[in-house]
């Protein structure tokens, strides 16, 4: 039986199952009785299903309290506190009740209350101590966890880009080989203040990605263009997108190129073969386990960690770099911006609506009776005329076709079958033509990537073969290899001069590290160079160019 078939025979049931929400119907008992069913979600389709998830948070926060178990009267007082902060009253519906059918359906476990009874009805009248059953503990949970994602619009911290970079260069100086002048060989790895920091990177990145999903998709859901927008909305959407310009796509584009840089010296300082150890040092024991297949999970999820975080600045094959497509989906969520703006001025100045329009149109055609008034009409307001070149048959023997240089306006309209103005064109008839195969169209796409690559890969050898260069003693410059130099120059002008006076950047895609240092000025003062260019020449100070191809490790 397929999951169709077992939800039809489930509706069956509780359609032919007597209506009774009291204690122990014969429905639930039936419910209950079907397989791979989970009782303890039950309540979620109850009649009462608020109510049961608020007696569910009451017993959660008493759990969380290190409380164990709540009598029967304190949960009713609990609710009532929780529902008297509402603005409306609420009908509270019988407690007990309610958690006798959650001890029914596994969410909740009682114990007799054996506590000193102070009347003779006390004493006679059943009363019972809550708590939750762990089943159901983890079930409320996850729903209250569900619910606060499904809440939650997701905040980007800027904030959290620096504490990365911090915890990048501190894990570059632990696993970096030092040399011990004292005893003349290589000091040993800190491999607890690695494991730190890699933690840090990696708890950093986690909580970012998660917020950045959810960022993403709350732009996405917040302003849709087809349906009634207000203007406060728009205004608190606008103001959302300007704050994130502001903020983290400045700050991202501040520190991706140090960020990139940085993994890139951490895989050159060998950060992927320390995996194993920090997996080894770090493992916990666990029973009826080797401690050797221990090691290999935990390294296999430190890899994957680690390529989650080399996703965000450098791009796979037909995957950009998480840092480019957030860029990406501001500068969409700009262009909507625009596009709302324009929309709300048409609906501002032009007071008219379409549809009421139409409805005029309507009333003006039924209350015409003339059909070429009629049709005057349905000219004038969507501007469709008759066809004029087009007219009946004309006789064969008919010099119409002897002047084929002339004008519609200025002869008779050309001949057209009548079952062809009223029909159109007949379908062909036999079998229709199939689905192309796209293996074609794909191996030729594939041939034109592999044919830009090279290009583009040759233009960037250029550089990375000659560096270190002079801008002066470069070659003369094709259209691919000076966009290469103009995107090299590009990155590495928006950062500020050290001490070195050189400056260091990366390429957004991470994949050049670009070194360019200021020549010493002589009496005429600084150098000039000029670069020849398929394009023209360019003239700017002389500087010492190192490109160097993170990717290939070429220089």
């Amino acid at each position: 039986m397929d999951l169709g078939e077992r939800s039809v025979d489930l509706r069956s049931v509780i359609s032919e199952a007597p209506s009774d929400t009291g204690n122990g119907t014969e429905a639930d008992a039936v419910l209950l009785a079907l397989p791979s069913r989970m009782p303890v979600v039950t309540y979620l389709n109850a009649e009462h299903a608020p109510f049961y998830r608020l007696i569910l948070d009451v017993l959660l926060e008493q759990e969380a309290r290190l409380g164990l178990h709540l009598p029967t009267a304190e949960v009713e007082q609990r609710v009532r506190q929780k529902l008297a902060l509402l603005t409306e009253p609420v009908h509270v519906p019988d407690v007990p009740r309610l958690l006798e059918s959650l001890f029914e359906w596994g969410n909740v476990d009682r114990i007799q209350n054996t506590h000193r009874k102070g009347t003779y009805q006390e004493y006679l009248r059943k009363d019972y101590l809550y708590q939750l059953t762990p089943t159901g503990a983890q079930v409320h949970q996850a729903l209250t966890a569900i619910d606060a994602e499904l809440g939650a619009t997701g905040a980007l911290q800027s904030s959290m880009l620096p504490e990365v970079l911090s915890a990048l260069r501190e894990l570059v100086g632990m696993i970096t080989p030092k040399v011990d002048e004292g005893r003349g060989r290589n000091s040993t790895i800190p491999l607890t203040g690695a494991y730190a920091s890699l933690q840090r990177i990696v708890n950093g990145f986690t909580q970012l990605s998660d917020n950045a999903k959810l960022f993403v998709q709350g732009l996405n859901r917040a302003l849709e263009l087809n349906t009634e927008l207000t203007t406060e909305v728009f205004l608190a959407y606008k103001d959302v997108v300007v704050l994130y310009l502001r903020t983290f796509v400045l700050a991202l584009t501040r520190y991706a190129s140090p960020i990139a840089a940085e993994i890139g010296r951490a895989e050159a300082a060998g950060i992927i073969q320390l995996l194993p150890r920090l997996a080894a040092h770090e493992a916990a024991p666990s029973l009826h386990v080797p401690f050797q297949q221990v090691v290999a999970q935990d390294t296999e999820m430190l890899s994957r960690q680690w390529s989650g975080l080399r996703s965000w600045f450098f791009g796979e094959a037909g995957r950009p770099p998480v840092a480019q497509t957030l860029e990406d989906r501001a500068a969409e969520a700009v262009n909507r911006i625009v596009s709302t703006v324009r929309r709300l001025n048409e609906q501002r100045f032009r007071r008219l609506n379409r549809a009421a329009d139409l409805l005029t149109l309507a009333d003006w055609f039924a209350g015409t009776a003339d059909p070429s008034a009629r049709a005057a009409l349905w000219r004038a307001a969507f501007g469709m005329h008759s066809v004029r070149h087009l007219g009946g048959v004309h006789a064969a023997e008919s010099d119409l076709d002897l002047r084929p240089k002339a004008s519609w306006w200025e002869t008779p309209p050309v001949p057209v079958e009548a079952r062809l103005r009223k029909q159109g064109p007949r379908a062909k008839t036999g079998r229709p033509s199939g689905v192309g195969d796209p293996s074609v169209v794909k191996r030729q796409l594939a041939v034109r990537e592999a044919r830009e690559r090279a290009v583009a890969d040759a233009a960037i050898t250029t550089f990375t073969s000659r560096s270190p260069v002079l801008m002066s003693r470069l070659p003369a410059l094709d259209d691919h290899e000076l966009d290469v130099l103009l995107r090299c120059l590009n990155a590495v002008l928006s950062v500020q001069m050290d001490t070195e006076r050189c400056r260091t950047a990366c390429t957004p895609d991470g994949r050049l590290r670009i070194t360019l240092r200021s020549l010493p000025a002589d009496r005429g003062g600084r150098p000039r160079a000029v670069v020849r260019t398929s394009r023209g020449d360019i003239a700017l100070e002389d500087f010492e160019l190192t490109v160097i191809d993170l990717r290939n490790g070429d220089r």
